[in-house]
């Protein structure tokens, strides 16, 4: 029974190191990690992760892909022993380099250097005596629980179990797990709570066992002290993230290895005597081990498939799970800001005494940061699209003097609240001005860059503009504040990374806004560049190819709303009443007569049933049959009627799928009414 519980426990670990493995993409490192320093490595009893082996020498999971990245790297390793908590307090102070096995918890996050990748998945279990068994979680209510001083399981059952479960009990910490089984054997303790690794160390013998009790799942990771190195970090992750993507590496060597329970077996003495017996147990040994090496082939063979089939499945992992990084990491920052500048100018009109020239630009800024947020929306998958390198910028016009100003007024509100000053510091003008560039990341750019030189800034002024320089388009943001460290100039711009590292900065952040704009900066093929000094402020310079834009009329003009010289019946297709109000208020002339279908069955029978319509405004998602469809089976019995697909959905490519599907063109929401008038009359006069 042990032996099948102990396969279990191997499999499961090569399949979640296979996986977990993969699911991350490790960055090659900005600079070198100095291999002529030692690197102190803590050791201490934790079978079969870290411990030390009978010849006193470091041993297990964790130093033997120590070693391996020691001698691919050319690293001097340095191993330091003692128990857990003094290693901890070690590392706290920096007086050794790398911790083993170090379970995830918000503390140690904010405490210590955790790496990215994860080596081993492991979990909480419940140990009791094979004969005072315990059946369930509830079963530990009054008993005496012996755990590892120190570790995450102590913090758990101090903290988390009571209260989620309402048990009451008494947690008693030892110093190492062979304290703690003593006492289990001695009845000083009813159960240990233990790490699941527990089952493959010499300590966990048949009259202790594994009461199948298992909570809090946990990755372990190398721990690095406060303010180490990120080059070493980087050098460590990218070797695990190789190791953990092949199969045949020294790391599921290791695993294979030291998972595995080990149990004494032996002919009894007083059987030794009898050598027919002796015959047929040897025959019967020999005849299971050909049946074993048959089946250790086969499960080879079986193995191999499996980790075909994983490594298929392992980029269709990796990108789902970048995209809802990438998604989260974006959602809060990217909506935020506009809904700042929409809700502050929306109290500034409140207050009285504002002249219409005031209250019309309050309303333009509000107008633009909501465009802006809507925008942001609607272009949040495209976002995550152009991180994980699926999409390519989307170029437009772009009137970068038009840009600068809206900032000038969107942020000096901001600025003026720090009682510091903010402006233009220079600019291209005219048609000079106007660009063919991506809207929406150029927008992204300088919001970031502008947001966080206000945000260091307490005193002095923030400046910003651009100019030409040869072919290339120069913007910079100046500011006066706090400047960045020489030796952390060029670390602000990895993920989750600040140039202030001591956890009580006075400045919230998640450290993600330099790493967006240096990816942005170089998707649209330009540079970024940093000049600062601490104490006096730093100077952000990103570089642009300069592409003037053709200059085109303007498609936003107002037209005049002339009534159709006929009659016309427009079918408008929308299933929200709201939306339908809207049309009809827009359209509320004599000249116009609406027929409403708010279903997509029920469009292709008014169509149908009505060949007098005019023009068709067919919303795209409706129920019982979507817009889509909707025109397909429309234009198997009347070509002619023109169809308008109006929707909310408007990500590049849904504008194409709709006029393949037949539409003969598009609006996305909110719809303008000068849009609206200019479609209808377009196809009015076909």
């Amino acid at each position: 029974m042990q032996t099948g519980y102990n396969q279990i426990f191997v499999k499961a670990a090569l399949l979640m190191a296979l996986v977990t493995g993969g699911a991350m993409n490790i960055r090659e490192p900005s600079s070198a990690y100095d291999t002529s320093s030692v690197i102190r490595v803590g050791v201490y009893e934790n079978y079969p992760k870290v411990f030390l082996n009978e010849k006193g020498e470091p041993d297990g999971i964790f130093v033997d892909v120590l070693k391996h990245i020691a001698e691919k790297e050319n690293l001097n390793l340095e191993f330091v022993k003692d128990e857990w908590n003094g290693l901890v307090a070690m590392l706290a102070r920096g007086e050794i380099d790398v911790l083993p096995d170090v379970a995830f918890s918000e503390e140690r996050d904010s405490l210590f250097m955790l790496g990215t990748l994860p080596v081993l998945s492991s979990w909480v279990e419940v140990y009791s005596l094979k004969e005072a068994p315990v059946h369930s979680i509830t079963g530990l209510q009054r008993k005496k629980i012996g755990v590892l001083k120190g570790s995450v399981q102590e913090e758990y059952l101090l903290q988390v179990v009571p209260r989620k479960f309402r048990l009451d009990y008494e947690v008693f910490p030892f110093s190492d797990y062979e304290s703690t089984v003593a006492a289990l054997r001695n009845r000083e303790v009813d159960v240990m709570v233990v790490s699941r690794f527990f089952y493959y160390s010499d300590l966990c013998s048949e009259d202790i066992l594994p009461t199948g009790i298992i909570f809090r799942p946990s990755d372990l990771y190398f721990a690095f002290p406060p303010g180490a190195d990120s080059s070493l970090l980087e050098l460590f992750d990218r070797n695990i993230s190789i190791l953990k993507n092949d199969p045949r590496s020294v790391y599921y060597r290791s695993l294979q290895r030291w998972l595995e329970k080990k149990y004494e077996t032996g002919i009894p003495k007083y059987l030794v005597w009898l050598f027919l017996v002796t015959g047929a147990v040897l025959l019967t040994v020999s005849v299971f081990a050909v049946l074993l090496h048959f089946q250790v082939k086969a499960r080879t063979r079986m193995l191999r498939q499996r980790n075909e089939e994983l490594e298929k499945a392992k980029q269709k992992v990796e990108e789902s799970n970048r995209l809802k990084t990438v998604f989260l990491q974006n959602m809060s920052h990217e909506i935020r800001t506009p809904m700042n500048g929409i809700l502050g100018f929306l109290e500034l009109l409140k207050e009285s005494g504002h002249d219409g020239r005031e209250r019309d630009r309050y309303i333009e800024v509000i107008n633009k940061s909501g465009k802006r947020l809507l925008d942001t929306i609607t272009n949040i998958v495209e976002i995550s699209k152009i991180e994980s390198g699926q999409s390519t910028p989307q170029l437009r016009e772009v009137d970068t003097m038009d840009m600068l100003h809206y900032f000038y007024h969107f942020f000096k509100p901001m600025a003026e609240e720090k009682h510091i000053s903010i402006g233009l510091a220079g600019y291209i003008e005219g048609e000079e001005a106007v660009i063919e560039t991506d809207y929406h990341l150029l927008d992204c750019i300088l919001t970031n860059l502008i947001h966080n030189a206000i945000k260091f800034t307490c005193e002095g002024k923030v400046e910003f503009g651009n100019y030409r320089e040869g072919e290339e388009l120069v913007f910079f943001v100046k500011d006066t504040g706090k400047g960045i460290p020489a030796d952390r100039l060029e670390a602000v711009f990895h993920p989750f990374v600040q140039a202030d590292l001591d956890m009580t900065r006075s400045h919230e952040g998640s450290g993600l806004g330099l790493s967006i704009v240096k990816a942005y900066v170089e998707l649209l093929g330009g540079g970024l560049k940093v000049e600062s000094e601490e104490g006096k402020g730093s100077t952000f310079r990103f570089t642009l190819p300069y592409k003037p834009a053709k200059m085109e009329k303007s498609r936003d003009e107002k037209i005049e709303t002339a009534l159709p010289e006929k009659k016309m019946t427009i079918l408008v297709a929308e299933d929200d009443d709201f939306s339908y109000q809207y049309f009809e208020s827009i359209l509320n002339h004599p000249g116009y007569r609406l027929i409403r279908t708010t279903n997509g069955k029920e469009t292709v029978k008014a169509v149908r049933e009505n060949p007098d319509i005019s023009l068709v405004l067919m919303d795209i998602k409706m129920p019982l049959l979507n817009g889509l469809d909707a025109t397909r089976q429309i234009r198997r019995f009347n070509k002619t009627v023109p169809i308008i697909a109006q929707t909310a959905y408007a990500l590049s490519g849904d504008r194409e799928q709709t006029l393949e599907a037949g539409c003969n063109d598009y609006l996305p929401k909110p719809i303008k009414k000068e849009a609206l008038i200019r479609i209808i009359e377009r196809y009015a006069r076909k």
